[in-house]
């Protein structure tokens, strides 16, 4: 079955589906529900009806193909208000627009929307009768804001399927960008929803009708909707509109820029670019022969072979049309794909003369769909033409010499797809996989500091459960326990901002090693002074939390000196994967050990030999950077320069805001769990373990999954993804019934929590360069110390008053909240992992 078949069969079954359901739910539903409450559901479902017809009335198509509206306003009040069999036809009839079926829009498209409309709204509708949350309970809420998320992820997923089946699309990139260029959307209108909602609850049925008053506002968001569709249409053909100045100075190339823009942004999908990349590329396939504009029509359009002086000046172009891109600020990314769309893969190109990996991936695009597109065409210097399977076995010829290996294979695929050229692999160049974690671990450097950091960690928690255990067995108090761990935790924030400068300004291996045998040296001492002396335990303490602080931030801001940028996310990956499941081991280690040798001296022996293991491993972690100069330290000025840095920096600001929230409000759950487990969820001692567990074994799956999504999706919406995760999480686990389903939902929490930290982590080590990168380290380190100190001081008086029932779910929706409003930071929100901007392209003396 071709694809085009399977895509009309997927439209006919979801319409099957969809008015099956609807059917059966009215026959089984319908008449119990008309017999109790016939005329209010008669009378909310019409103006319900209505209003979502309206609503839908000339729908915006999107650049993906998909329509936008703004009937998800009231269809989302019919969701809280009307049972779902009445919800299912609203949603199935109200959506009705004015394409005439057969004329305007085809008639499996026309079903397929009423019965993608009803299981949309369905499934959600009647998920929420079975859990049967009444209104205004905090409960409702939680309910009514997942039962949004499921519409919004239905329609996602049934459209982007569609999509995919019928246009051959790219299924993530189809369901991805449908989600960025529609978040306000789905954001703002089901507040509208909520009000609907709310003015539907008057007795009266002429009161219910000042809910028309609401179309007004929905009517103006429409058409703000417009003029951004508008703008945006009319953006994407002012490049086109630019290219034409170019191919008008020469008949035989009209066109050429537009093919070639259009050809990049399919590779670049292909590829599975971000969805700003892949524009960026597109524009930089229209605009990549700008620079003509400065050349000689006599050289330009000379029939005969150029001099090599006419040839030099040629070479000029892609300089001057990066030059003339440059001079706007939003188009230095476009800028620099229009410089260096000339370079080789070997090296042999211009104007710089680079090669492999060292040129953008969207230069070496343009490169190979110029190519493509050149010599299937004719031209003044060369009248013969080359069909597509001609042209593309040539540029299969030189992939892994002039050509990135893996664009020609993309484009051997689009070419296929379109001009049905069969796909040959003999003698093509090996195409080179995506570095897994085994190009990581050969690098020998990054090795040695993660299998002592490992080891490092897994003593950590040896010297946390002793230092407990030692504190409690000789004093039987809790609270010098808690000034125990207080002590652990004091230092990062007292002195989080001196460390920062002093990491900048001073060779990290040396810092490191001489921080862990401080700390091997101080850990010794910790159980003779608890035998002699109890306050000198909370000293000894105190300083090893301060050598800490320093070595936490120079670890991470050397890793990056360590691995290729190409790297990086893996490279995080295994550190902190190595490190939660060092924590697991740790914790229970610990316990064995203290139960079979009946004393805490080993954990404290245990925890100085892991720090002398990783001093002897970070003798071979030579620290790479060149750019940091050995000076004197000037604390002030050294921490305002860190602090403008961070404040300039719009990503940075972003995500440092985030990551305090996020730390003040997951803080809130860390001393809650206990309760949680012992009493609503009723495990026990042994529950609470369960629950523990899950969020560590949690966390190991997500730091593994976060590099395979980041192939998928931007780090910004993965990290914003990732805080929304572990607030749905939090909320469930404050309504769940036992340890069972608390496990379960902590460990999507925990999976949750890595998909957020390792994107967060990875794009703060690229953002800042290796000169304040130790400050924005410890910057961060301080953030999410303080926040967790204060979520945590919060949350016992809280659970008190509420209950750890209330505050988790109270710590979910405010983490949802955080997401939501990282949102509207569009320095967050666009943030990315890709290839770094570069600086604005100079002239070079020669022209």
């Amino acid at each position: 079955m071709t694809r085009e078949k399977l895509g009309t069969f997927y439209l006919w079954a979801v319409a099957a589906l969809g008015l099956s359901v609807l059917v059966i739910s009215t026959v089984v539903q319908a008449p119990a529900d008309l017999a109790h409450s016939a005329k209010q559901i008669i009378a909310e479902g019409v103006i319900l009806l209505v209003l979502t017809f309206l609503s839908h009335i000339s729908p915006l198509e999107t650049r993906q193909g998909s329509t936008l509206t703004v009937g998800l306003a009231p269809l989302v009040g019919a969701v809280m208000l009307l049972p779902p069999w009445a919800v299912m036809w609203v949603a199935c009839f109200g959506t009705v627009d004015e394409r005439i079926p057969g004329r305007r829009i085809p008639w499996d498209r026309f079903f397929f929307n009423r019965g993608n409309f009803v299981l949309v709204y369905a499934i959600p509708s009647l998920l929420l009768a079975a859990v049967k949350v009444k209104y205004p309970n905090a409960g409702w809420y939680l309910a009514q804001a997942l039962t949004v998320v499921a519409i919004v992820g239905i329609n996602v997923l049934t459209v982007a399927v569609a999509l995919t089946l019928l246009r051959g699309s790219n299924f993530w990139a189809t369901a991805k960008n449908t989600v960025e260029n529609s978040w306000l959307t789905y954001i703002a209108l089901p507040v509208v929803g909520y009000l609907i909602y709310l003015l539907l609850q008057a007795p009266l049925v002429s009161e219910k009708l000042a809910v028309f008053l609401l179309y007004g506002p929905l009517l103006v968001y429409r058409a703000s909707l417009l003029k951004q569709n508008r703008l945006d249409r009319w953006l994407r053909d002012s490049f086109i509109m630019q290219s034409r100045i170019v191919d008008k100075r020469d008949g035989q190339t009209f066109g050429h820029s537009q093919r070639v823009g259009e050809l990049c942004e399919g590779v670049a999908r292909l590829l599975h670019l971000s969805d700003d990349a892949c524009n960026t590329i597109r524009v930089a396939g229209i605009l990549h022969d700008l620079g003509k504009i400065a050349i000689p029509d006599s050289i330009l359009l000379k029939p005969a072979r150029l001099t090599p002086e006419e040839y030099e000046i040629i070479k000029t172009h892609p300089v001057e049309g990066a030059n003339i891109l440059a001079e706007h600020p939003e188009q230095r990314g476009v800028a620099a794909i229009v410089r260096h769309h000339h370079e080789k893969w070997n090296g042999s190109g211009y104007p710089d003369g680079l090669k492999g990996d060292e040129i953008p991936i969207g230069a070496r695009i343009v490169d190979a769909c110029d190519a493509f597109d050149t010599i299937t065409q004719a031209r003044v210097f060369r009248p013969t033409v080359k069909t597509p399977a001609d042209a593309i076995q040539e540029l299969n010829g030189l992939a892994g010499v002039w050509y990135d290996p893996a664009v020609i294979g993309a484009l051997e695929k689009i070419v296929s797809s379109k001009w049905g050229v069969p796909i040959a692999t003999a003698g093509r160049p090996p195409q080179v996989k995506p570095p897994g974690y085994s190009a990581v671990l050969r690098i020998r450097k990054f090795r040695l500091l993660w299998t002592g950091q490992a080891v490092s960690y897994f003593g950590d928690m040896m010297n946390t459960t002793g230092l407990a255990i030692m504190l409690f067995l000789l004093t039987g108090s809790a609270s010098l326990v808690a000034l125990g761990l207080i002590a652990k935790a004091a230092p990062t924030i007292l002195f989080g901002l001196v460390a920062g400068p002093i990491v900048d300004r001073f060779n990290r291996q040396r810092l490191m090693i001489g921080a862990d045998l401080v700390r091997a040296v101080l850990t010794i001492t910790i159980p003779f002074l608890a035998i002699r002396w109890i306050p000198g335990v909370f000293i000894a303490v105190f300083l090893i939390a301060t050598a800490s602080a320093l070595f936490n931030p120079a670890k991470q801001a050397v890793v990056p000196n360590l691995v290729p940028t190409s790297l990086l996310v893996r490279a995080n990956s295994l550190v902190s994967s190595s490190e939660k499941t060092m924590e697991l081991l740790g914790y229970s280690t610990a316990g064995i050990i203290v139960g079979v040798a009946r004393s805490w001296l080993p954990l404290f022996l245990i925890d100085a030999g892991t720090y002398i293991f990783s001093a002897i491993t970070l003798l071979g972690v030579i620290d790479n950077q060149k750019t940091r100069p050995i000076v004197k330290l000037h604390l002030l000025p050294n921490i305002v320069e860190g602090t403008r840095f961070i404040l300039r920096s719009s990503a940075l600001r972003a995500t440092m805001g985030l990551t305090t929230m996020a730390a003040l409000f997951a803080g809130m759950t860390f001393p809650t769990l206990v309760f949680l487990a012992l009493g609503p969820l009723h495990g026990g001692p042994t529950g609470y373990g369960f629950l523990e567990a899950a969020i560590g074994a949690g966390a190991i799956i997500g730091a593994f999954a976060a590099p395979e999504l980041m192939n998928k999706l931007r780090a910004g919406w993965l990290i914003l993804a990732g805080v929304a995760g572990i607030g749905v999480s939090y909320g469930l686990a404050g309504v769940a019934p036992n340890v069972a389903v608390g496990v379960a939902v902590l460990l999507i929490a925990g999976a949750a929590s890595t998909v957020y930290y390792i994107p967060l982590i990875s794009l703060t080590q690229r953002e800042a360069p290796d000169y304040v990168r130790g400050r924005v380290m410890s910057s961060r380190f301080l953030l999410v110390q303080a926040g967790l100190l204060v979520g945590m001081a919060v949350a016992g008086p809280l659970s008190d008053r509420v209950g750890p029932s209330v505050v988790f779910i109270a710590a979910g929706g405010l983490l949802i909240a955080a997401a939501l409003l990282g949102l509207g930071f569009r320095g967050l929100r666009d943030a990315t992992l890709d290839e770094p901007r570069p600086s604005p392209v100079k002239v070079s003396a020669t022209g």
